[in-house]
């Protein structure tokens, strides 16, 4: 009995806790941030077959582009790996091309190009940053560049990797992000789980 009851606590909680932070998924959607950082993480996305960026990806890298153009002296983290089938190129190599086939120097660029999830391109690339300045992720000015859907959610994993206070790029709309809200509903109940039980 015992055993059957834990499970169905931490259940009912996760689903109470999805439903609860969509309010603050939609607010933070709405809103356009371009803040100033030393760092820039640009969020990996889907890409289709063998190296042909998503909706999503398109728009994370063509922002990432603006706004690096308009702030030269940041450093930007592209990040995501090569995992799926029949991919052959990794998402941060796919953003990284992009990026310096429209101007921006590969020295500027420095790729987490290992991770499988949301959590592992902050954890990837804090270690990263960390590397590269000698100094704890909290002591750097960091900022990440995602979807408007992803925002919030991006917000709470960087907090869990000791980012506590990190800046926040919101990329251009793609032509399916209203079903990622559905989808980022069912991802809360996952947040929740990864958050205080995963690496």
């Amino acid at each position: 009995m015992k055993f059957s009851v834990i499970p169905a606590s931490i259940t009912g909680f996760a689903a109470a806790f999805a439903l609860a932070y969509m309010p603050f998924v939609v607010s933070a959607s709405k809103k356009k941030y371009e803040d100033d950082c030393d760092w820039l993480l640009i969020l990996g996305s889907n890409v289709i077959g063998a190296d042909t960026p998503s909706a999503q990806l398109t728009e994370r890298m063509k922002s990432a582009l603006s706004y690096l153009k308009s702030h030269p002296d940041t450093k930007a983290v592209p990040c995501g790996g090569c995992f799926r089938k029949g991919q052959k190129k990794s998402e941060a190599q796919i953003v990284a091309d992009y990026l310096t086939e429209n101007g921006i120097s590969p020295d500027r660029l420095f790729l987490e190009d290992k991770s499988t999830t949301t959590f592992e391109n902050f954890r990837f690339a804090f270690g990263i940053i960390e590397k590269q300045t000698g100094k704890p992720v909290e002591e750097n000015s960091v900022a990440y560049l995602t979807s408007p859907y992803h925002i919030f959610r991006s917000g709470i994993i960087a907090k869990k990797y000791g980012c506590r206070f990190p800046g926040r790029v919101t990329a251009g709309v793609s032509t399916n992000e209203p079903g990622r809200f559905i989808r980022e509903y069912f991802v809360g109940y996952d947040l929740i789980i990864r958050y205080f039980f995963g690496k």
